[in-house]
């Protein structure tokens, strides 16, 4: 349920490493312009950015502590072919979604459930549905 969640991960982290490898290696050689230097830096913000808060989640989820909600739930399936398919679980008016079609066999209404999530990206770890 999670390889969303790690693909993101694996993806913007080598974004950053080859971001700060190819600036530095323009200082180095010198040929680094105002323009090309501007660019890369704002990429390294916005890839550091996402590093940052999926290896805080990674972190958290490594450890155990993730977040933990229940309550009565409105979980509806979405699968219009234009996207992943996305269930999406509504507590209390905070939305979580779960991305592919591992529970595609839920009817869409409201169930008793309980939700672990991660505290950052609210990525749904797991969720336990009763009837």
């Amino acid at each position: 349920m999670l390889i969303a969640f790690y693909s993101t991960l694996i993806i913007f982290l080598i974004l950053f490493i080859v971001t700060i490898i190819y600036l530095v290696s323009l200082i180095k050689r010198k040929r680094a312009t105002g323009g090309n230097v501007i660019a890369l830096f704002f990429l390294l913000l916005l890839t550091g950015f996402v590093s940052g808060i999926y290896g805080f989640d990674f972190i958290k989820l490594q450890a155990g502590e993730v977040e933990k909600t229940e309550g009565n739930c409105f979980i509806e399936f979405n699968d219009n072919g234009k996207s992943i398919a996305t269930t999406t679980v509504e507590i209390d008016e905070n939305v979580y979604q779960i991305k592919g079609d591992t529970y595609n066999h839920l009817r869409d209404g409201t169930y008793e459930c309980t939700v672990h999530y991660l505290p950052v990206t609210k990525i749904i770890e797991s969720l336990h549905v009763e009837k």
